[in-house]
């Protein structure tokens, strides 16, 4: 058993899955931090009060390190901007994959010690994901990185550890499970007829457009339905590592191993979370949500399977 365990978390790949998630994952935050400064947020959210922000550095044992290392100004609100701005355009290329990764993720984390309720569920999940991407190779593939050091923006297909593709697994499994789990409330269960997100989507804060019509029927008994699904997939999503070990021991015995590798079920789970976020994101203002989630969704994808799925894609595409 230990054995398994050690061969498990010890096997090679190709960095392209990873690779893509890197890029998507710097992509996301670059596009979220030019929101940032678009909206005129850089002061309010990373400068101190004294100086126009909201950020309250009063009555702390020890001030964010931004401000143990510069002075209180606002100045080095735009400094801390433009590293995570430029931090998430080196780790988008691959430009010193690993120091560009590590500077975002603590430079980024800074905004929890300054405004802590301005730091998102997403944020905290983003910057799992970066201290992975650190460790995992991610520069070896589509890089600046790879460019220079082999000669070839692919890489040389030197092969990574997938211990890093299979924490994001674990961490999006363990996101959703939980969220399933604590998702307590009256309207997500059958006393409250499923009406959760037919309430959400009447709220102004978070609906992008007017859904007053959802009132009327069929269209009311489809955000049941969609309410009902969401619990559903979120609680059953473990599932989804049973599904990922059939896949990995096809030659075991065993009905359901049989039906879920002969139906892919692994890629209908994912398939059913990339319309869950497409959907978030064309009717809600949840900000990066969707896309950092989404982002991630390439490590779901074993490399030699999306170099499938990319061949098919470009054979489509040029006829």
């Amino acid at each position: 058993m230990i054995e398994r365990w050690v061969r498990f978390w010890d096997a090679k790949e190709h960095p392209r899955s990873i690779a893509l998630v890197r890029i998507l994952i710097g992509l996301t935050a670059l596009y979220d931090f030019t929101e940032m400064w678009a909206h005129g947020l850089v002061l309010p959210l990373l400068a101190p009060q004294d100086v126009g922000g909201w950020a309250d550095l009063m009555g702390r044992k020890s001030p964010p390190l931004v401000y143990q290392i510069f002075p209180p100004e606002a100045w080095v609100a735009h400094l801390h901007h433009g590293l995570m701005w430029t931090a998430a355009l080196f780790v988008a290329i691959g430009f010193f994959t690993r120091s560009s990764a590590l500077v975002l993720m603590l430079a980024w984390a800074q905004i929890q010690l300054q405004m802590p309720m301005a730091d998102r569920a997403v944020d905290m999940f983003t910057r799992n994901v970066l201290m992975i991407l650190m460790l995992s190779g991610a520069g070896r593939c589509w890089s600046v990185d790879a460019k220079l050091s082999t000669g070839r923006f692919g890489g040389d297909g030197s092969l990574v550890g997938s211990w890093a593709r299979y924490l994001l697994i674990a961490q999006i499994v363990l996101m959703y499970f939980t969220a399933g789990i604590q998702k307590v409330g009256i309207l997500w269960m059958p006393m409250g007829s499923f009406a959760a997100l037919y309430v959400i989507l009447q709220d102004p804060a978070l609906a992008r457009f007017d859904f007053g019509w959802l009132v009327k029927q069929p269209f009311y008994f489809f955000t049941q339905l969609a309410t009902l699904i969401t619990m559903a997939w979120q609680w059953a999503y473990p599932l989804v590592l049973l599904w990922y070990w059939y896949k990995n021991t096809p030659d075991r015995p065993g009905r359901l191993r049989a039906f879920a590798n002969r139906w892919h079920l692994h890629l209908v789970w994912v398939a059913v979370g990339a319309l869950f976020h497409l959907v978030l994101a064309a009717t809600m203002e949840l900000g990066i949500f969707p896309g950092a989630m989404l982002a991630v969704y390439p490590a779901f994808v074993d490399p030699d399977e999306l170099k499938h799925f990319g061949g098919l894609l470009l054979r489509r595409v040029r006829g």
